[in-house]
């Protein structure tokens, strides 16, 4: 624009650096939440972390047994370890989380701007991600997702920075190693961070192999058409570099899957248990014939395309069991289209892009339904705002490019996106935020923003803190949450459905002191109150939370004894 004729580019880039930094700083500060999350997940990376910084190693300690782990990859909780080290607090976990998510932005200011070569798409692309929902949902949570975004966009803008032609030369410089250097220990990172990971890691590996495909070709090429000696040396050079680079690549991340199936393999594990995650049907039933896939992609297909790739563009947190209208899915389609649209404008990494977004979205088209969200692909959710972005200009350059031209007719494109992202885009994720706001306002969980049943539940939990000795068994539904919420204390669970015999064993074997029965997971009621019913006199009332009425339930604790006691009114 002309008004920035005048204004050398550092001075603007360092600009627009400061309006994306106040922007995040303001939004982030408003939807901090003080309070832990209930999502299970984080409490065993927390846990996690909190055995490796004490010492313990890669290990459960959230229950009466410990033992080694190996569902969750070790990446985040090396880091949550690493925070906890230096501050030992939870919040410091969520904080580290939101230094994350701001650095993503940046990396994602200057990815943005390298392939595109437009400065403003940069820049309001970052204000979107500054305001969406789901990213800063994930960024005040200790939840892996935040270090998967940074670490990916790290190694994507590395890639944008790395010459591969020239990496392995005489004429290389340090800079390039050390740009290769970071992305290979980037991929590897990542391997260990999410299991979704794989999709960057292959798509880099499938970009350096069709690279090396056509450097080849090049180098073929050159030979057959009786070029000069120096262009065939120059080209069959060009052809080995890549294929050296792709090497180290596959070679190092071969070595890290080998080292973590080694490690898993030596404490009993020989399956992850994200394959036996992954043939689950919703209500628990095994996927088995092929209509089940078809049935689950085309569900997937609907989902993704009508309801949460939409929502992640546009910002808002639609509910789980939303269905998907013909409108949604005309809205969602056009969308997806002005991403493909603005993919395909891009100048620079679009073959790497549509790698890494396609095979992501691949993997999530036959990922069980029930895992549907803007948590499996949050990681690709700045790049689908900025292609969208990318992929709106491109249109409306289309649009324009049979009018005569002039400087206005040139701005139209550009003047265009920034209008849309002004009185359209900027309005909605500011409402898709206030629930987020009005939630982070509350420090503590209580009635206000909870079911009553979890109320009860946690008040159970401090009870136990405070009037039962370090030494007491607790048996409880979520021996996660009562770690959390009882200041690291251990638990354990009990199965879903048992007979009152069986369970009881499964009681005197862990030499359970103490049990919580409540109402907001029904198995309390339908699993261990039988067996209080049918042996009263191996359990001991000592406090009921909540009222015992036709319309609900209260939360009890109970004292466990191995053997059978005497007790007013009840017989031996």
């Amino acid at each position: 624009m002309s008004i920035f004729k005048n204004i050398q580019p550092k001075t603007l880039i360092y600009f627009c650096l400061a309006i994306i930094i106040c922007t995040f700083v303001v939004n982030y500060i408003s939807i901090f939440d003080f309070k832990p999350d209930l999502n299970g997940d984080n409490v065993h990376y927390y846990a996690l972390g909190k055995a490796i910084a004490s010492g313990k190693g890669y290990t459960n300690i959230m229950f009466l047994e410990e033992s080694p782990h190996s569902h969750f990859p070790p990446g985040y909780p090396l880091f949550t370890a690493f925070i906890l080290f230096l501050f030992k607090s939870y919040t410091a976990l969520k904080i580290a989380n939101g230094v994350l998510f701001g650095l993503s932005i940046l990396l994602l200011f200057f990815l943005a701007k390298r392939i595109s070569g437009n400065l403003l798409l940069a820049l309001l692309t970052c204000l979107l991600c500054c305001m969406q929902q789901a990213l800063l949902r994930y960024s005040t949570i200790v939840m892996s997702e935040m270090l998967f975004t940074f670490l990916s966009l790290g190694v994507l803008y590395l890639i944008s920075l790395l010459n591969t032609n020239r990496l392995f030369g005489k004429d290389r410089s340090r800079r390039q190693i050390l740009y290769f250097t970071g992305i290979v220990i980037g991929l590897n990172y990542i391997y260990f961070v999410r299991t979704m990971g794989t999709s960057i890691i292959l798509a880099v590996i499938l970009y350096m192999l069709i690279t090396c495909g056509q450097k080849a070709l090049a180098w073929l090429k050159s030979k057959r058409a009786n070029l000069d000696l120096q262009t065939i040396h120059a080209n069959k050079r060009t052809f080995i570099t890549n294929l050296i680079t792709l090497c180290i690549i596959v070679a190092s991340f071969a070595g890290a899957k080998t080292a973590w199936d080694l490690r898993n393999k030596s404490i009993g594990v020989t399956q992850s248990d994200y394959l036996k995650d992954f043939k689950k049907k919703p209500k628990g039933q095994t996927m088995e014939t092929f209509s089940d896939w078809t049935e689950r992609i085309q569900h997937n297909l609907t989902g993704y395309v009508g309801k949460w790739i939409p929502t992640a563009v546009i910002s808002d947190e639609p509910a789980f069991d939303q269905k998907v209208t013909t409108k949604d899915l005309v809205k969602g389609t056009c969308i997806v289209i002005l991403i493909l649209l603005g993919l395909i404008a891009l100048p620079q990494l679009k073959l790497l892009l549509f790698l890494y977004i396609g095979i992501t979205m691949a993997v999530l088209m036959v990922w069980p339904e029930q895992y549907a969200g803007h948590r499996y692909f949050i990681g690709i959710i700045p790049l689908l705002i900025f292609l969208c972005l990318n992929g709106c200009q491109e249109a409306l350059r289309l649009l324009t490019r049979k009018l005569p031209q002039s400087k206005t007719v040139q701005w139209l494109p550009a003047g265009g996106t920034l209008l849309i992202v002004l009185f359209f885009l900027f309005p909605q994720y500011a409402k898709a935020l206030k629930p987020q706001q009005n939630f982070a306002t509350y420090k503590v969980w209580n009635e206000k923003i909870a079911d009553a049943a979890f109320v009860e539940y946690i008040y159970a939990i401090n009870w136990c803190k405070k009037n039962l000795p370090d030494t007491a068994r607790i048996a409880c539904r979520k021996p996660d949450l009562f770690y959390l919420f009882s200041g690291g204390r251990k638990s354990t669970s009990f199965p879903q459905y048992a007979t009152p015999e069986d369970l009881l064993k499964n009681f005197e074997d862990k030499n359970v002191s103490h049990v919580i029965i409540d109402r907001w997971f029904r198995h309390g009621y339908v699993t261990v109150y039988p067996m209080v019913q049918k042996y009263p006199n191996r359990f001991k009332p000592l406090i009921q939370i909540g009222q015992n009425t036709q319309k609900q339930l209260p939360t009890l604790i109970f004292q466990f004894f191995p053997e059978t006691i005497n007790s007013p009114g009840r017989e031996e």
